[in-house]
Order: C-alpha cells, then structure tokens, then sequence
C-alpha cells in the first residue's frame, strides 16, 4: 500500500462509518446533493466555457478572416514599396507635363534644363503645392534639389517662388 493510501484509510474509515449510520432516507438526498454539487462544478469548469466560445467562434472567425485580409493588403504595399517601379525620363515629363497645370494652376511655369526642371510658382495654395510634390515624387520620382519660396497673402497659405527638381 502506497504512503498516501496509509494516510487516506484513517479517513475513509471515519468516513464509511459516519455513512452506515445514516438512514436510507439521508443516503439518498446525500448522494443527491453530491450529483448536483458534481453537475455544478462540471457546468461551471468545463461544458459552459466550452459552449460559450462554440458559439462566439464564428463572430470571432470573421474579425479574423478580416484581419487577416487587412494585414494581407498591408503586405502587399509594403512589397510594393521595398521595390519601387522605375521609370523613363520620358515617363516622368509626359506626367509632369499632364499635372503641374491641373494641380498647381495655369500660373506655374516651368521649363527643362538637362536634368533638372524648373518651376515658377505664383500665388499657389500651400496644400496644392504639397499634395503635387507628394504626388511627383510618387508618379515621377522627380526630387527638389532647390528651393527659394515666399509666403504670400495674411488669412491663406499661399506661395510663390522657384523650385529646381531633379528628374530620374
């Protein structure tokens, strides 16, 4: 006999002997209380959790499937980005030629000089003006290499001046 079965077998014999004496009657509702102490305690541990995320899984299953194709989207950019798309010389004046009057006005003037571009600016909107620098340096690649600009008007941000970009 194991150590711990010496040690249990002062006890179960109190035990049986505590239950031998009780009536057939208080035997039963005993052994009841211990059926429904036992169904409680194995709802409470192990059924209810159980069922409970049964039925939150498929609610669960949808944040994740959109998770996942959020951070899928996600992925491919940043693929896209590690690897930028290369284009001509040709490309980039064809889209600077397509966007510098339909972003920044008919007042911005600009010429090439080899492989730089020159752009005058007058009275153009702050904004405007960095929405299309965003813009260039995306579609175009082109990047400011000079830049000599003023603040014009009091109650709008409005610039003129000059900006040298260099082309790809």
């Amino acid at each position: 006999m194991s150590p711990l079965m010496q040690k249990l077998q002062p006890m179960m014999t109190a035990l049986h002997s505590v239950w031998q004496r009780r009536t057939y009657r208080e035997q039963q509702l005993l052994s009841a209380g211990a059926a429904v102490f036992v169904s409680v305690l194995l709802w409470s541990t192990a059924i209810a959790p159980a069922l409970s995320t049964w039925r939150e899984a498929p609610t669960r299953q949808a944040v994740l499937d959109l998770q996942s194709s959020q951070m899928q989207e996600l992925r491919e950019q940043v693929q896209a980005l590690k690897k930028p798309s290369v284009i001509t010389r040709t490309e980039a004046i064809q889209w600077l030629e397509a966007n510098i009057p339909k972003s920044l006005g008919k007042d911005a003037k600009w010429s090439l000089q080899g492989e730089q571009l020159s752009l005058s600016l007058s009275s153009t909107p702050a904004d405007q003006l960095a929405t299309w620098l965003s813009q260039a340096r995306e579609q175009a690649q082109v990047l400011p290499a000079k830049a000599q600009l003023q603040l014009v008007g009091d109650s709008t941000a409005r610039i003129s001046g000059t900006f040298i970009l260099r082309l790809p």
